[in-house]
C-alpha cells in the first residue's frame, strides 16, 4: 500500500464512524476491516461494529481511532507507520527509564497493553527522528509523532490498535439490509445491527435502525374514524425502530398480564408529566404477584438490545450513550406514542402510581392483518428477550438485595 493510498483511507474511515457506513473496494480498505466492521451482505459496503465503538470509547477522538485501523495492517507502508510509532514510543520508554520515577516508566508500559512487545521488539532501533509520515501524522495526530505532545496519542493509539489486530481474525456476520417498512423484525433486530440513539434523523439508511420517532403523523391523520387512526399509527410504529419497540414491550406486558405467569410494570413518579417522564419506573412481578423495583426504562431497553447482541450508535465519541441521556430521548418516543394512542396512561388511585399500557385499539390492531406478522410471527426472538430480561432483571436485583442484606447483618454482629 502506497502512502497516498494510506491517505485515501482517511475519507472512507471517518465516514464509517461518524455515518455508519462507508463504501467497499477502496484499497487497502478491505484488509483493514475484516474483522472490525460487518460487510454488508451485498458486497459493495462496511457497516460499522460494536468492537469498533467499544475501542472507540477508550480513545479521545475518532482520528486517533483511524490512526488505530492504519496501524493494523501487514503491507508495507502500514507495517511502516507501526514500526516508527514502535521505535518512537521504545525511545519515550528509555527516556522514562532514566528518570529517578520509576512509576513514570510503569505507567507507560502498562498503557501500552498488548502493544507492549511491539514496542519491546522496536528497542534495538529506538529513536526520536522524523518518522517520514509527517503528513499524514498531522492530519491524523494534529503533529508530528516525535514531537513531545504526541507520546500519549500515540500510546493509546498502539494500545488499540494491538486489540484491532486480533479482533481482525475473527470475520464478522454480514448484515442484511434494513427493512425499512417494519415488517420483518427478525431481519431488522438481529445480532450485530445498530439501531441510532432516538431522535435523531437517519445518517445511514440502509444498515442500520433509524433513531427517528418523533416524526409526526399528518395533520389529516385527526380527520380519520378511529380504525383508520390506529392503522396509520400502526404504519408509524412499524417504520420507526424505536416507537416499534416501545410498542412491543407495552404488547408483550399485555400478554404476560392475560397468561397471568408474572406481570411487568411500567410506573410513573409522583410529579412527573406523563407526556413527557424524566424517567419511567420498571416494576418486574412473579407469578405470585410479588413486585420489585428494578430500575428505569433506559436500563431495561439497554439490557434487552444486549441480549440480542445489539446497541445505540451514537456519533458522539464518548462512552456510548448513558441511561439518563437515553431516558430523555425515550420520553420525546413515549410523547408520540401517548400521542399516536399506541401507549395510554392511567391515573393511580389514591396513594398508587400512575402507569403506562398498551392503548386498547392499538392493542386490536396487533392481531390484525399488519400489525400480527410484526408483533407475533417476525416478533418472537425480541419478545423473548424483553420477557427474559425482566425477569432476569428481577432475579439479579433480588439477589443484590439478599447478599446486602447477608453483609449488612454480618456488619452489624
Amino acid at each position: 500500500m502506497t502512502m497516498k493510498a494510506l491517505q485515501n483511507l482517511i475519507k472512507p474511515l471517518t465516514l464509517l464512524l461518524e455515518k455508519g457506513s462507508c463504501l467497499a473496494g477502496v484499497e487497502g480498505l478491505d484488509i483493514c476491516l475484516n474483522g472490525l466492521a460487518h460487510p454488508c451482505a451485498n458486497g459493495k459496503s462496511w457497516v460499522v461494529s460494536q468492537r469498533l465503538l467499544l475501542v472507540r470509547q477508550q480513545l479521545n477522538s475518532d482520528m486517533e481511532l483511524i490512526s488505530a485501523i492504519l496501524a493494523t495492517g501487514a503491507e508495507t507502508n502500514s507495517k511502516a507507520l507501526r514500526d516508527a510509532w514502535c521505535q518512537l514510543i521504545a525511545a519515550r520508554c528509555n527516556e522514562a527509564g532514566e528518570l529517578t520515577d520509576d512509576l513514570v516508566l510503569v505507567r507507560l508500559i502498562s498503557q501500552l497493553n498488548g502493544a507492549a512487545k511491539w514496542v519491546a521488539g522496536g528497542m534495538d532501533k529506538a529513536n526520536l527522528n522524523s518518522t517520514g509520515f509527517a503528513e499524514l501524522e498531522r492530519s491524523l495526530l494534529s503533529s508530528p509523532a516525535e514531537q513531545s505532545q504526541a507520546t500519549p496519542i500515540l500510546t493509546r493509539v498502539l494500545a488499540a490498535s494491538s486489540r484491532l489486530v486480533m479482533w481482525q481474525q475473527q470475520a464478522l456476520a454480514e448484515i442484511d439490509k434494513v427493512d425499512v417498512a417494519g415488517g420483518r423484525p427478525d431481519t431488522n433486530w438481529s445480532a450485530g445491527r445498530l439501531i441510532q440513539q432516538p431522535n435523531v434523523k437517519a445518517l445511514e439508511f440502509q444498515y442500520l435502525l433509524t433513531g427517528t420517532a418523533n416524526s409526526k403523523l399528518p395533520e389529516t391523520y385527526k380527520n380519520l374514524d378511529n380504525k383508520a387512526q390506529t392503522l396509520a399509527a400502526m404504519e408509524w410504529v412499524l417504520s420507526h425502530p424505536w416507537a416499534y419497540l416501545l410498542a412491543l414491550i407495552v404488547y408483550e406486558q399485555n400478554v404476560w398480564q392475560v397468561e397471568v405467569a408474572g406481570a411487568l410494570l411500567l410506573e410513573l413518579p409522583a410529579g412527573q408529566s406523563e407526556m413527557q417522564p424524566t424517567a419511567v419506573q420498571v416494576l418486574v412481578a412473579n407469578s405470585d404477584g410479588d413486585e420489585l423495583y428494578c430500575g428505569h426504562l433506559a436500563t431495561f431497553v439497554q439490557k434487552i438490545l444486549s441480549s440480542l447482541d445489539m446497541a445505540v450508535f451514537t456519533t458522539k465519541n464518548t462512552a456510548g450513550i448513558t441511561d439518563a441521556e437515553l431516558n430523555a430521548e425515550l420520553s420525546l418516543v413515549i410523547n408520540e406514542l401517548l400521542t399516536n394512542k399506541v401507549w395510554s396512561y392511567v391515573e393511580g388511585l389514591s396513594g398508587e402510581q400512575g402507569f403506562y399500557q398498551i392503548h386498547p385499539d392499538f392493542s386490536d390492531a396487533c392481531y390484525g392483518r399488519i400489525g400480527q406478522p410484526s408483533f407475533s410471527r417476525y416478533a418472537r426472538h425480541l419478545r423473548q428477550a424483553i420477557r427474559s430480561q425482566a425477569l432476569q432483571w428481577r432475579n439479579d436485583c433480588q439477589s443484590h438485595g439478599k447478599q446486602t442484606k447477608i453483609q449488612l447483618n454480618a456488619s452489624a454482629a
